[in-house]
């Protein structure tokens, strides 16, 4: 089994798009069927482009007429991978011929409907290989030829040899129970590192067993398949064509739907907004009232008051109410009569109508006043609890 880190390197360098979701289905399907081995070789693709792809190849268990064999196979991974189908191939050994039918070329490729309607996660690497196996169950994609001599050497094969039996009369005899990896010890080689040596008699004692005939229902069944597919489509279009309407103003009116939803939260909303603003203006509007009545209420009475005086005097209205607050208002005014005075001095000074030495003894005798008056109004708006006034 290759490590996690050796096929995170063989992803990068094929420059897959989908590096996650590749490396799960590849580790999956190298779980599953254990004489694959991942490789990355530099590959001709049949759209005329030619880059490294990983390859997986390798065999795969086949029951064929009651009899197991390993069918040497290989697919080359796309950088869409697993969005897109890999190419397959039948990888036949020296004394192996690919055997041409509706699934294989006489390239090897194969060609499946599972490869046509390939759409991941539903079809993955796993189940391709499993329609490989059954496929192979009906017709077999190759068959084993007589070398034209027994003196000749094994010949080699860039995929693991095929293992041959000396007492079957099959197309090709019984392989081993599961075919051998990398990890195990290899097959005896004349050279110790190609090929393979055959532990049977030679191809002169052993006849050569004949090309098996294709199955009798093998061909019924692929035509099945083929119309069965065929009328699918033709109901999936009419069911297409027929509901199609349908569905697009089911479609419309959900949209309808959610903005009508949409827009009833909007309006409760504004409701709930106007209420509250109702009730606050309500409230406002009580305030209002009740102080215009008192307004009302007060120009009333001052206005019987002013018809039965016969002269208002201006002092009268702003008289305070106690001596206290009687006394702060006339510091408060020596204040601001002193202010507006030593302006006045200042200005005079100016235009040289008196002496320096006069306007200094005014000065002098006005600050004193403004002084006191201060401190006897700040004094006295403490004792009546008002702020105090700062220069």
């Amino acid at each position: 089994m290759i490590s996690d880190d050796n096929l995170s390197s063989m992803i990068k360098q094929s420059k897959m798009i989908y590096e996650d979701k590749a490396k799960s289905d590849i580790k999956e399907a190298l779980s599953n069927y254990t004489d694959l081995s991942p490789k990355l070789k530099y590959h001709h693709f049949p759209d005329n482009s030619r880059r490294n792809a990983i390859c997986l190849s390798g065999t795969i268990p086949v029951t064929y007429r009651g009899s197991k064999y390993h069918i040497p196979i290989a697919l080359y991974l796309t950088e869409n991978h697993p969005y897109s189908p890999p190419y397959t191939y039948v990888t036949p050994t020296s004394n192996m011929k690919i055997k041409v039918s509706e699934h294989v070329n006489e390239e090897g490729r194969i060609f499946l409907p599972y490869l046509n309607e390939w759409r991941f996660p539903a079809y993955d690497t796993v189940g391709l290989l499993g329609v490989l196996t059954f496929a192979f169950q009906e017709k077999c994609p190759v068959f084993q030829v007589k070398n034209s001599t027994s003196s000749q050497p094994p010949a080699t094969s860039s995929n693991p040899p095929y293992p041959v039996g000396s007492n079957s009369r099959t197309p090709y005899p019984i392989g081993q129970p599961s075919f051998p990896t990398p990890s195990n010890p290899p097959y005896p080689t004349p050279n110790s590192d190609t090929g393979y040596r055959a532990p049977y008699q030679p191809y002169t004692n052993v006849p050569t067993p004949p090309v098996p005939p294709p199955p009798q229902h093998s061909y019924a069944s692929s035509i099945r398949a083929s119309l069965i597919t065929a009328i699918e489509e033709r109901i999936a279009n009419r069911l297409k064509q027929k509901l199609g309407k349908v569905i697009d103003d089911s479609q419309r009116l959900d949209v309808c739907i959610n903005e009508m939803r949409l827009g009833q939260k909007m309006l409760r909303d504004f409701n709930d907004k106007a209420d509250r603003d109702q009730r606050d203006l309500d409230l406002q509007l009580a305030v209002y009232k009740e102080r215009k009545q008192e307004l009302e209420e007060s120009l009333e009475k001052y206005s019987q008051r002013s018809a039965n005086a016969d002269n208002d005097d201006i002092d009268t209205c702003i008289e305070p109410v106690t001596p206290l607050h009687r006394q702060i208002f006339e510091n408060y005014a020596i204040d601001l009569t002193m202010d507006d005075l030593i302006y006045h001095l200042t200005d005079a000074l100016k235009r040289r109508v008196i002496s320096l030495q006069l306007f200094l003894t005014y000065v002098r005798q006005f600050s004193r006043k403004k002084f006191v008056a201060i401190v006897t109004m700040n004094k006295g708006r403490e004792r009546a609890g008002l702020p105090q006034i700062t220069e």
